[in-house]
């Protein structure tokens, strides 16, 4: 009697066991452990939406979050042109940027680049902006000079060869000031290049691009190679905020006289690893992918 006592006992467990089994196979979902537990995914920003009408659009690779091609709008045009601008790799550095707009009156921005040992940053670089005739064309050349102690950018020195001359003739001088590792100020001096191809400060007009009062959240824009965003702002400085780690909160822009100083104010909802979705006072949505 013991003996079939323990036989029907564990027949009764293996039972148990067996329809425990059939229970997890028909929904494994029960024995999977909650996602939420584990990292985050990688995420990389995939577009930008003001009024749901879309401002920038950027491709990259499913796997590695290498951008490819990236569209924004065309700030030297009017009504929807937007500039596509796409990305050339050499030895997975970025090489070259070449910008087209949708409006047939806009430059053609090509930039070549050389990397430093890095990869991360430019070491120098010259560009092409072509238009119908060589007079409005412009051919430059740029040197990026870094903090020794930081490795932070703090200038930029492009020599410009314009009205289809030769010889370099003009330049643009980029300053940079930062707070901690954001960009507050960007001031761009215009000026005409001495007898000797040097800048004559003298002759410089003034233009500054102040991003003031950053948060401490993650910059949207972190999430894409700052050496696109550098050349970028190179067409356009008031996209230099882009390569800040985090996100101003006001933005104040002096352009020479006549015109009347700019100031914007920026305000965020952020998602729960600390990315910006929505600014809310331009009503603009951040969209991602997850890598």
């Amino acid at each position: 009697m013991v003996k079939n006592y323990f036989l029907k006992m564990f027949a009764g467990i293996a039972f148990l066991g067996l329809l425990t089994a059939c229970n997890t196979t028909s929904d494994p979902t029960e024995s999977i452990p909650n996602p939420d537990d584990g990292p985050p995914p990688k995420k990389v920003l995939a577009k930008v939406t003001s009024n749901n009408v879309s401002q920038e659009e950027y491709t990259t690779l499913a796997v590695t979050g290498d951008l490819q091609a990236a569209v924004s709008k065309d700030e030297f045009a009017s009504g929807s042109a937007y500039f596509t601008g796409t990305v050339t790799y050499t030895n997975k550095n970025i090489t070259k940027i070449k910008y087209v707009s949708s409006a047939a009156s806009s430059l053609v921005y090509e930039f070549n680049i050389v990397p430093d040992a890095t990869g991360k940053k430019i070491y120098n670089a010259t560009s092409t902006a072509t238009g119908a005739t060589p007079s409005v064309s412009v051919v430059s050349d740029y040197a990026f000079t870094y903090d020794p102690v930081t490795s932070k950018l703090t200038k930029i020195l492009e020599k410009r060869k314009e009205g289809g001359i030769s010889a370099y003739n003009r330049f643009i001088d980029y300053s940079f000031v930062y707070n901690g590792n954001n960009v507050i100020q960007v001031v761009c001096s215009k000026g005409i290049l001495d007898i000797n191809g040097n800048p004559n400060m003298g002759t410089a007009v003034i233009s500054k691009y102040s991003f003031q009062n950053y948060d401490a959240q993650k910059s949207p824009y972190s999430t894409l190679p700052s050496v696109y965003f550098i050349t970028r702002s190179l067409i356009s400085p008031v996209n230099f905020y882009k390569i800040s780690p985090n996100n101003p909160t006001s933005m104040f822009i002096e352009l020479p006289s006549p015109a009347t100083p700019v100031n914007t104010a920026q305000s965020y909802s952020y998602d729960n690893q600390g990315y910006v979705v929505v600014e809310k006072n331009q009503n603009v949505t951040f969209t991602y992918k997850n890598l």
